[in-house]
């Protein structure tokens, strides 16, 4: 039986021995430069592809933004050329009306001159502040009001 042991302890050193040399030779290796370098390079190489995803992040958070913004000031763009084109209409329609209110202006004064002329004829021997009745006065105020209001 002691020789049952001896080669069962003999089995057990071998194969001791068998895996010890490889664990020695693997921690021989993983400690060498080559390999720490390895390792510090696969840290470097991890944190740089994380800083890459946070830049794609923001990348993409400024894309929406750039969009977002490009979006209104395309809006803004076309309500201002909106807002011109009604401004163009309203000048337009000023200048027409401006035009009218001087046509009216100019048949006021045409009016007033003849009926001048009329009364003239009627009363010769009145001035010409008398001849002017309440009718043209009001005439002459609404004529300047829609001057002053264009």
């Amino acid at each position: 039986m002691e020789k049952y042991w001896k080669i069962l302890l003999a089995v057990l050193a071998i194969l001791l021995f068998i895996l010890l040399v490889p664990l020695v030779v693997f921690t021989i290796r993983a400690n060498s430069e080559t390999c720490l370098k390895g390792f510090e390079l696969q840290n470097k190489s991890q944190r740089l592809e994380e800083k890459l995803r946070q830049s794609q992040e923001s990348l993409r958070e400024w894309e929406t933004h750039w969009w977002s913004c490009s979006n209104v000031s395309k809006d803004l763009k076309k309500d201002l050329e909106e807002l011109t084109s009604q401004r163009n209409l309203m000048l337009s329609q000023l200048q027409e009306l401006k035009g009218e209110n001087q046509d009216l202006a100019e048949k006021l004064r045409n009016a007033e001159a003849a009926l001048q002329l009329e009364r003239e004829k009627k009363n010769p021997d009145k001035t010409n502040s008398a001849l002017l009745g309440p009718q043209i006065s009001k005439l002459l105020v609404l004529g300047l009001v829609i001057t002053l209001f264009l």
